[in-house]
């Protein structure tokens, strides 16, 4: 699997390489003797793409200097890519004998490579979120059980401090009860007193 992405990859680098740097048209020149005027006029013809394809019809590297251009091995000669379809028709030429970019390189190796290349892909990004879904969620679980264990220490502090605070109130009212006399000990204290 990982010879079909380096060579899936290999054939993309080598595509763009070929189509960069390549015109799509070509003008071909031709010069006239000056006229009386004494001025040269250069007229100048533009082929189509088409034109271009059947021009460079001697080889298949002659062929593919082109971008737009296809090499058929069926019948050795060069087409322009159909450019309406992504993959070149069978009545074009056949997958196994079509070249495009590279000589060396049929579309057949190459929608295999590039299927590769795509799995690959899809097997990374799945495997990425499965990471991200399963195996983080524990560790959030773990982060969770602390900030509970930490609210939980942090409530039995406060109560802890709240009872502190109750106990020292207590103590504060109790002392003001007996510097004023009013101190209860016993309930039934003052009836006892009357009597």
């Amino acid at each position: 699997m990982m010879l079909g992405v380096v060579v899936g990859c290999f054939l993309l680098l080598i595509t763009a390489e070929s189509g960069l740097g390549q015109n799509d048209t070509t003008t071909t020149t031709s010069t006239t003797p000056p006229t009386s005027g004494g001025s040269s006029s250069v007229p100048t013809t533009t082929l189509s793409p088409q034109e271009e394809c059947m021009q460079n019809n001697k080889s298949c590297a002659d062929c593919l200097k082109f971008a737009h251009c296809l090499w058929c091995f069926q019948d050795n000669s060069c087409k322009q890519y159909p450019v309406g379809h992504i993959l070149p028709r069978e009545s074009d030429c056949p997958l196994d004998q079509a070249r495009w970019g590279i000589c060396s390189v049929n579309f057949k190796i190459l929608i295999i490579a590039m299927s590769c290349v795509g799995g690959v892909i899809i097997l990374l990004i799945t495997s990425c979120c499965i990471y991200c879904c399963c195996c983080r969620s524990g560790k959030g679980k773990k982060r969770f059980m602390a900030d509970e264990a930490k609210y939980e220490r942090q409530k039995e502090e406060r109560k802890r401090k709240s009872e502190e605070r109750r106990s020292e109130r207590k103590a504060k009212t109790d002392e003001i009860r007996r510097k004023y006399g009013l101190v209860k000990d016993n309930p039934y204290s003052r009836f006892d007193a009357d009597a």
